[in-house]
């Protein structure tokens, strides 16, 4: 509920005129059972047309009232869950992007989407709910009931007799739903990974003939997500059978009673006021009831997209110092280790000077990308230190690292819209110009020539109509156009044939000039230029040297060089 009305709170005038819409609407289905006891006390026994036609005016205009306020109200909700459904999206979507690798790890892909569209779809639904019944409720309840006491005291005193059911029902009906919902938005999570998986690896899964395994995994996770799903509204649905049920043994024995009360100046429109006034009472209780009972889904909900908002994040260190990076980096005895497994990089020392030009080379699994993941702040070492220019990354302000380097890493983050807008995520106020002397270098711009439109080509979802090396191209790209201090590309090459990478490197070492440029990759061809090359095996550093120095005293070096040129030392 806090949680809600923390979002509320901005739109609170917005709240307040749906609340009183609301009221007025509810004032005026009050005020027709009054009207109609009249017509049939006054106009229809003193036979009085006259007045009976001014009673119905009345209660046409009470009515078109209610109607203008309800639907005015309606679109006030409408609003209003909207407003909030944007905001708290926008508030996932930033904390998401703040996320440490494991806290995402923790949570993963499909449990965040369903937060970020199941989860604030159910809370937009309470909020709804919140903004149309908050008013209609009490006054319903209390209205309804101080109305009917005005007719007769003991006919009104029926509907108490009822209340202590009702609230009997929901509270038990609440207490078995709350695990219920919780089991089928687990389970949601599971078959939305589940979905995730079969799309991204459905050749895979053709493949090795796992079609009928993976049938089973998301027929049993939908199976138990349906099953609590349909517990659980049939636990509620008895709500509504109940209540209609109390309703018309209260109407049964009013009608009793009146007909024995009838000498004691009770008329028939009092008792037709009375079983409608019990009506609204009811209706009240109803809804009351089913706000209650949905609570335990809307706390579910809340928990779930408190995970994400309550994280801790990489944080951005607000309190850091504010420094402009000039392009030094050094390693003091780093090690990491994920998750307290056995470390993936230990005992690191380099020193990277301003201006240099390095490569990190290494084998599968020998730590390469685990220290970029250091460099750029993504993780933090659990031993020894990072630092920029001689400032530890713990005591610089995240901003700095993250305006200082531009880097490219190994999954090409392609995103739907042109060309020019994927390059110009990496500076904001490039020109058409500097967008198309960056796709230049990154050997891009013979492809774009060819393109309609040019740099307003559009690309598909996740860049499905490009290449994998015409992706790399435009994430060097993006990356170029950035002035920074620092540049790291992690394999960024990989997908690139050795005349164009020969091409891209030339072009990209003349435009970085001055630049500390860092290279991570399994390429020899890659790291040979390099001024300083880091050679990386079983998450230890094993040597560093010049291409020429490594070749005649690295082993590791020389098996890489020879596995990949054919043979040789030279």
């Amino acid at each position: 509920m806090k949680r809600i009305l923390k979002y509320l709170k901005p739109y609170r005038k917005k709240v307040v005129i749906a609340v009183l819409l609301v009221s007025v609407s509810s004032i005026c289905d009050l005020l027709l059972p009054t009207l109609m006891s009249s017509i049939l006390d006054n106009g229809v026994r003193g036979k009085d047309f006259g007045y009976i036609c001014l009673c119905c005016l009345a209660m046409l205009v009470t009515a078109g009232l209610s109607l203008a306020t309800v639907l005015w109200s309606n679109k006030l909700a409408a609003r209003l869950v909207a407003d909030v459904s944007c905001d708290m999206r926008a508030d996932i979507f930033r904390k998401v992007n703040t996320f440490t690798f494991e806290e995402f790890g923790k949570l993963g892909t499909a449990a965040l989407v369903t937060r970020a569209t199941h989860d604030v779809e159910t809370l937009s639904w309470i909020v709804s709910m919140l903004a149309s019944t908050v008013a209609t409720m009490p006054l319903l309840f209390i209205g309804g009931f101080v109305l009917a006491l005005l007719k007769d005291v003991v006919l009104s005193l029926i509907i108490l007799a009822f209340l202590p059911i009702i609230v009997i029902a929901v509270i038990l009906i609440g207490k078995k739903v709350l695990p219920l919902w919780e089991n089928s938005d687990l389970y949601i999570d599971k078959q939305n990974a589940i979905m995730r998986e079969r799309l991204r690896g459905i050749r895979v899964i053709r493949a090795f003939g796992s079609e009928a395994h993976e049938h089973e995994r998301i027929a049993e996770a939908t199976n138990v997500m349906a099953e609590s799903i349909i517990r659980g509204n049939t636990a509620m649905g008895i709500l509504t059978p109940m209540a209609m049920l109390l309703l018309n043994v209260a109407i049964v024995l009013i009608v009793y009673l009146s007909g024995l009360r009838f000498g004691s100046g009770l008329s028939a429109g009092d008792v037709f006021a009375i079983v409608q006034y019990v009506t609204m009472v009811m209706n009240g209780v109803i809804m009351a009831s089913f706000a209650i009972v949905m609570l335990p889904r809307a706390q579910v909900a809340s928990k779930r997209i408190g995970e994400v908002l309550d994280a801790k994040g990489m944080g951005q260190n607000e309190h850091g110092i504010e420094h402009t990076l000039e392009g030094n980096i050094r390693f003091e005895n780093v090690s990491f280790s994920y998750g307290g497994a056995n470390k993936a990089v230990s005992n690191i020392c380099l020193n990277i000077e301003k201006g240099q030009k390095v490569a990190i080379i290494g084998g599968t699994g020998s730590g390469k990308s685990t220290l970029v993941s250091l460099m750029l702040g993504f993780r933090m070492p659990t031993e020894g230190k990072v630092l920029y220019d001689g400032i530890a990354t713990t005591d610089l302000a995240m901003s700095c690292v993250r305006d200082g380097i531009s880097s490219v890493l190994q999954g090409s983050a392609i995103y739907t819209g042109t060309i020019a807008e994927n390059i110009r995520m990496g500076r904001p106020d490039a020109t058409d110009e500097e967008l198309y002397e960056a796709a230049r270098i990154a050997q891009l711009s013979d492809f774009v020539d060819t393109l309609d439109g040019k740099l307003e080509y559009e690309i598909t979802q996740a860049g499905k109509n490009l290449s994998g090396g015409q992706k790399q191209r435009l994430s060097i790209a993006r990356a170029i156009v950035k002035e920074a201090p620092i540049y790291i590309f992690d394999d960024s090459f990989s997908a690139l044939d050795f005349l164009t990478e020969k091409k891209l490197r030339s072009a990209l070492n003349e435009h970085i000039r001055g630049k500390t440029q860092i290279v991570i990759t399994q390429r020899i061809t890659s790291a040979m230029s390099a001024d300083c090359i880091f050679v990386m095996e079983k998450g230890e550093l094993i040597d560093a040297g010049k291409h020429d120095e490594l070749l005649e005293r690295c082993k590791v070096y020389r098996e890489i060089f020879a596995s990949q040129t054919g043979g040789g030392t030279k």
